[in-house]
């Protein structure tokens, strides 16, 4: 009796994921599990996938992240993929300790050898944001280069300027890292291989017809969206911002409320000064 009651204690406690996981390593099948986590084991840094009380591991070199020589940069590249859905296919399996090994570049092969066909300049597609690109300035900060996302088990790029038709600075306001959106294929290179794409194409453009809603000399209410060395971004309405001087008393933060003067318009730019802040975040 003492044993029949262990047994059903331990098959109440098993995972139904078993089942699947086994599917995966004897028919190369693709599983969609979330990134859990980042583990060093035996000098070999593995990307945690879990489900249901089983766990497994995807070692950096089959992650599709690409490895560079410093240690910690890698790390990061892998972390940046926690909390994200990944597909892989199981390699191997333990279960006895409830664990396997996967492979994340396998299971990327797999669904882009049938993805690259079905891609074609002007289609719409979702797209997953993988990570954000970002290089360093002179003076050492850091500015958004555009995202890397997911297509299918392709990997693509987005550039900062085709996010949206108004101002970006910071990529992280219009796009998380795990994000699931639709963009557009712009250009295709197989051979490199390399795909461009785009979100801003599938909206419409406000430029020039919103010049219609502004005349030069008139005061108009916006949000500031960004703050650089050059100027501050005044947003007065989606996809349209203007650039105006850094005021000469106060200093401004995304989010402030604020009255600008229109100095300068043309067709896709207009210029102005900050008349007064309306209200401070």
């Amino acid at each position: 009796m003492i044993s029949n009651a262990k047994k059903e204690i331990k098959k109440e406690f098993e995972s139904n994921m078993w089942p699947e996981v086994y599917g995966s390593r004897q028919n190369r099948s693709v599983l969609t599990w979330p990134a859990t986590g980042v583990e060093e084991t035996k000098d070999r840094l593995c990307l945690v996938v879990s489900q249901d009380r089983v766990k497994g591991l995807i070692p950096i070199e089959e992650s599709g992240v690409e490895m560079v020589d410093n240690p910690r940069l890698n790390k990061s590249r892998l972390a940046n993929l926690i909390g994200q859905e990944v597909s892989f296919i199981v390699t191997n399996t333990d279960k006895r300790n409830n664990l396997f090994v996967a492979s994340r570049e396998k299971a990327m092969e797999k669904l882009s050898s049938v993805s690259w066909d079905k891609l074609k300049v002007g289609f719409t597609r979702t797209a997953i944001a993988r990570r954000i690109v970002s290089r360093p300035k002179k003076d050492g900060t850091l500015y958004d280069m555009g995202v890397v996302v997911e297509i299918e088990g392709i990997e693509a790029f987005l550039p900062v300027q085709e996010v949206s038709h108004g101002w970006v600075g910071n990529i992280r306001d219009f796009i998380q890292p795990g994000d699931t959106f639709d963009v557009e294929i712009l250009e295709i290179d197989k051979e490199k291989p390399k795909v461009l794409v785009s979100v801003k194409s599938l909206y419409e453009n406000p430029w020039p017809e919103c010049l219609n809603r502004y005349s030069k000399g008139s005061m108009y209410a916006g949000t500031v969206t960004g703050v650089a060395e050059y100027g501050i971004f005044v947003n007065f309405e989606p996809g349209v911002d203007i650039l105006c001087n850094h005021p000469k008393s106060g200093r401004l933060n995304k989010g402030d409320k604020v009255a600008a003067v229109i100095t300068r318009i043309s067709e896709d730019k207009i210029n102005g000064v900050i008349a007064r802040v309306i209200r401070r975040v």
